[in-house]
């Protein structure tokens, strides 16, 4: 065989090796997301069903004139936390809000590219809201002071860590954990959506959730 014919073929398997990785890291991709949207699942269920019971206790209490004062707070926040953990399913689950008034038009050629800027937009999104919970848990300069709450609040004039709801008496930040929670759990759908739309890797079959979140 000749210097371009071994050249040639070294080439094929290197690609063929190149591919055979990317696609192994895709399907992980995939995998993770499966598993993150079967937690974002569980959340959301438990968060309605919580939110459901403690209206029908503010219900009762009030209807007895003895109205528990941090049921409203609490109430208020799961709410929050229903829609970001939601958020990002929807988003694995294709199934978010979206103009399509432009998209509707496109060829089929020019549509595939429009869905791999989109996904591209939407994992530049979640690693920005991860780096912003970066910035507003601040580990390391918590780290750094030694996690002394009080050290860390005067050295950074951060008060997450201080500062308590105000009915429930618990530090904010425990509310606040939702953010990350949400920036992670994007970041991965927006990476599988990426591989998906990329080519490399099929998209996950239509599941029983899907169904069920598109009846709802």
């Amino acid at each position: 065989m000749s210097d371009t014919g071994v050249s040639v073929v070294k080439e094929a398997e290197a690609l063929d090796a190149r591919c055979t990785l990317r696609g192994k890291a895709a399907r992980l991709i995939q995998g993770l997301s499966s598993r993150c949207a079967w937690v974002e699942r569980g959340l959301v269920a438990v968060f309605v069903a919580a939110i459901f019971a403690l209206i029908l206790l503010n219900i009762v209490t009030r209807a007895v004139n003895r109205p528990i004062m941090w049921v409203d707070e609490l109430s208020i926040y799961l709410m929050v936390m229903t829609c970001f953990v939601g958020t990002s399913l929807t988003v694995r689950q294709r199934l978010d809000f979206a103009m399509t008034l432009v998209l509707d038009h496109l060829s089929a050629a020019r549509l595939a590219t429009a869905r791999k800027l989109l996904s591209l937009v939407g994992l530049a999104y979640a690693v920005f809201i991860v780096w912003c919970c970066w910035r507003m848990f601040d580990p390391l300069g918590l780290w750094q002071s030694g996690f002394d709450v009080a050290k860390f609040t005067a050295r950074t004039m951060n008060f997450m860590y201080s500062e308590p709801t105000q009915t429930l008496g618990i530090p904010k930040w425990i509310i606040y954990l939702v953010m990350p929670v949400y920036g992670i759990g994007l970041s991965v759908h927006a990476l599988a959506n990426l591989a998906e739309d990329l080519g490399w890797v099929r998209p996950a079959a239509a599941s029983e959730e899907t169904i069920t979140l598109e009846a709802g």
